[in-house]
């Protein structure tokens, strides 16, 4: 059996022992840049596709045959660095929506982005499925398809095998626990999903209490209260890999009914162990946009209460403003209720000294849609856009947006944990035990997890 892309992947992930060790030494406090510089480019071209891969697209508006003659690799939500060279990049539903991407198959792919102005392989992909059925209603290609009353002529139902697609689940975020076992965030629900290291879904989908979208694929989901592809956008994980952090993309009707349109809630969720299941603890913090039609693009942790956040406008091209990344304290120093932010890069204006993506030494991400973060050591980020595929205007308003891999060096140095650094050897816990196998409960107690609110607390 082929190795999985987590196995190949977790080089530097802490969950291996094929690690390459520590991230690079950060440079000297009088080598960082003086503002936020672009230090890696590379790019995937639109028109890339899993080879071998079936044909996808049936179902977009006038289509008589599948638009495409593969499954693309596109719409990147959540990327991790390997540390060897190579991430893991997840893609999220497909097409842009529930019903056109019923034969676009979710998955994780391993790539190996040449950063010196190169462009990005793909070396595998992995999709996600439900064999063993924890999903408790029917999905697209176990019973959906055959249901469904819209099919396009000529198109016909898969031999059910219960891979997941874009029409069961619309993911968002993705991370990597210390059992080697991913987390994804999704927005149709929104619901958890949690699989082994081989995309084989361990347990039924874990809804968001209290929270429901018009796309819940559940029949018996209650009315929905948050409006579509607005769910979980960015999710984070503690530096012990106990605790998630799911951040919602757009405000729930609650919120908005109470004048807090520009409010995007942080949620709090304890991973299970043994016989303790993962739960909502029903806690949460605020977090406040900038403007209330601005859209979270990902959330990640740096330490236990800081973390690093995409807020960003809709516009793109020319007409592209408000593209930013913000670092957040979840202590909530000043006490006005909602998590501290500041400022630590303008998307819309990287010095570019190198000249690798820029002519005029300034590089500019003018998408619509960014949506990717990842830190690569104390004062070095990645990163990239969704390209929607295959959307145009990023580049050019026929220009099919490709997805552009950046890699910025800042002008400080971030407090980041060290678990959460590529290519760190000991487990994210800091333990000298050695990882779990796929699909195996970690080595310590769901009641052991740090405190939401501990973690607000200030150090004496």
């Amino acid at each position: 059996m082929r190795t999985s892309i987590v196995s190949a992947a977790v080089l530097a992930l802490g969950l291996g022992c094929l690690s390459t060790g520590p991230a690079a030494a950060k440079p000297a406090a009088e080598e960082l840049p003086a503002a936020p510089a672009l230090s890696g480019f590379s790019v995937l071209p639109a028109d890339t596709f899993v080879p071998g891969s079936e044909p996808s697209g049936a179902f977009l508006d006038g289509r008589t045959t599948p638009a495409y003659p593969g499954q693309p690799v596109q719409g990147f939500s959540g990327v991790h660095a390997a540390g060897d060279g190579t991430w893991l990049a997840m893609s999220d539903n497909g097409f842009g929506n529930k019903a056109n991407s019923r034969d676009f198959l979710l998955a994780v792919h391993r790539i190996a982005p040449d950063l010196d102005g190169g462009e990005t392989q793909v070396l595998d992909t992995m999709h996600l499925s439900d064999p063993e059925g924890h999903i408790p209603w029917d999905i697209w290609r176990d019973g959906g398809c055959e249901a469904a009353g819209d099919l396009p002529a000529g198109y016909e139902c898969p031999v059910p095998d219960r891979v997941l697609t874009g029409g069961d689940f619309d993911l968002e975020s993705m991370q990597v626990a210390e059992d080697g076992t991913l987390w994804f965030g999704e927005e149709f629900g929104p619901y958890l999903l949690h699989t082994d290291a081989e995309g084989r879904l361990l347990e039924a989908p874990i809804k968001l209490p209290g929270v429901t979208s018009p796309s819940d694929p559940d029949p018996e989901a209650p009315a929905a209260n948050l409006a579509n592809s607005k769910g979980f956008e960015g999710m984070a994980i503690a530096p012990n890999s106990r605790t998630l952090y799911p951040m919602l993309e757009g405000a729930t009707d609650e919120d908005k009914t109470a004048g807090l349109a520009a409010d995007r809630r942080i949620y709090e969720v304890t991973l299970g162990a043994g016989s303790t299941a993962t739960t909502f603890t029903r806690e949460y913090l605020r977090y406040r946009m900038e403007a209330a039609d601005h859209n979270v693009g990902d959330f990640i942790a740096i330490n236990a209460h800081e973390f690093l956040v995409i807020e960003r406008d809709d516009t793109q091209g020319t007409e592209a403003d408000f593209k930013r990344i913000y670092l957040v304290d979840t202590r909530d120093r000043d006490r006005d209720g909602y998590v501290d932010k500041r400022e630590l890069v303008d998307l819309m204006d990287v010095a570019d000294p190198q000249g690798l993506a820029s002519e005029d030494g300034t590089y500019r991400m003018p998408y619509f849609t960014i949506e990717d973060l990842e830190i690569l050591d104390e004062n070095t980020i990645a990163v990239l856009n969704d390209n929607n595929y295959r959307a145009t205007g990023g580049r050019g308003e026929d220009v099919v947006d490709v997805t552009e891999f950046a890699t910025i060096d800042l002008p400080e140095d971030l407090r980041v944990d060290h678990r959460l650094l590529p290519g760190a050897v000991e487990g994210r816990q800091g333990g000298t035990h050695g990882p779990s196998r796929p699909g195996e409960t970690p080595a310590h107690s769901a009641t052991a997890a740090v405190s939401w609110v501990d973690s607000m607390v200030l150090p004496e």
